[in-house]
């Protein structure tokens, strides 16, 4: 085991309790070389941390509520020295950018040989890095470009959902709007049919375009069918199919700038 002084620091940084704790424990049981000096449920509390800790390390949940936050930390850290691995809940979107960039990553759920294979890797990196500046500016030019570079692999234009008898093939243009169903998902379409899907709001967060938004915890609405933002008692948004879905107040300003954006 690592001196405390020669430990990697770290800092855990994603919006779920749940999957803070989950990680802070297993690295504490299997990767005795990281210390986590502390957790973060988003970007302000992140940035404070950082100031304060000065981690070697950051595991970023890169889909946090809105799908960009961790994008955005990385942007706002862009004149500091750290190392990340990125955390995501669907392997099939952006992992060949993390490959094409050599970045590390792992899945969730976590599994502890992928954990431990992950440190262990970026310890060589950053044992390679110590030796090699060149490395060091090449891993940062990685880093800030990872974007651009998960979008350049483009969301898939036809979604597919898996059920008991096969798979339906779906156009997401064809959705008005997802409900959360527990850990499922209700996708709502245009013809006022629905479908039942295993795969949770969150990961639609990731699979789905910029069109979408999450105007709350349990709805995630096409912003092409909004026709109108009502305020009120209770804001809501009402769809052109006449469907009317509840906007927290934390989202409508932001839902407000999304729609601006697309006109």
């Amino acid at each position: 085991m690592e001196s405390d002084e020669n430990k990697i620091r770290a800092i855990i940084v994603d919006d779920e309790m749940p999957a803070r704790e989950n990680l802070r424990f297993m690295l504490n049981d299997y990767c005795p070389d990281v210390e986590v000096v502390g957790t973060a449920d988003g970007v302000k509390n992140a940035l404070e941390l950082f100031e304060k800790e000065k981690p070697d390390l950051i595991f970023l949940d890169i889909r946090m509520p809105s799908g960009a936050e961790g994008f955005d930390l990385l942007a706002k850290l862009a004149d500091k020295k750290f190392y990340v691995v990125f955390v995501t809940a669907f392997k099939e979107y952006a992992i060949r950018a993390f490959e094409n960039r050599a970045l590390h990553y792992i899945l969730k759920p976590i599994d502890e040989t992928d954990l431990i294979e992950t440190v262990n890797r970026l310890k060589d990196r950053i044992s390679s890095d110590l030796v090699s500046e060149e490395g060091a500016m090449e891993y940062r030019e990685s880093l800030m470009r990872i974007e651009s570079e998960v979008q350049k692999q483009g969301r898939p234009r036809r979604l597919t959902i898996h059920h008991s008898k096969g798979i339906k093939i779906i156009d997401p243009d064809d959705i008005t709007h997802l409900e959360g169903s527990g850990n499922c998902s209700i996708l709502h379409f245009s013809n006022r049919s629905q479908y039942l899907d295993t795969r949770t709001l969150k990961i639609y967060e990731v699979l789905l375009d910029d069109s979408f938004f999450r105007i709350h915890k349990s709805f995630i609405v096409n912003l092409k069918e909004v026709a109108e933002i009502l305020h009120g008692d209770e804001q809501v948004v009402v769809l052109n199919n006449g469907v009317k879905i509840p906007v927290s107040r934390e989202r409508k300003k932001e839902l407000i700038d999304r729609i601006s954006e697309l006109l």
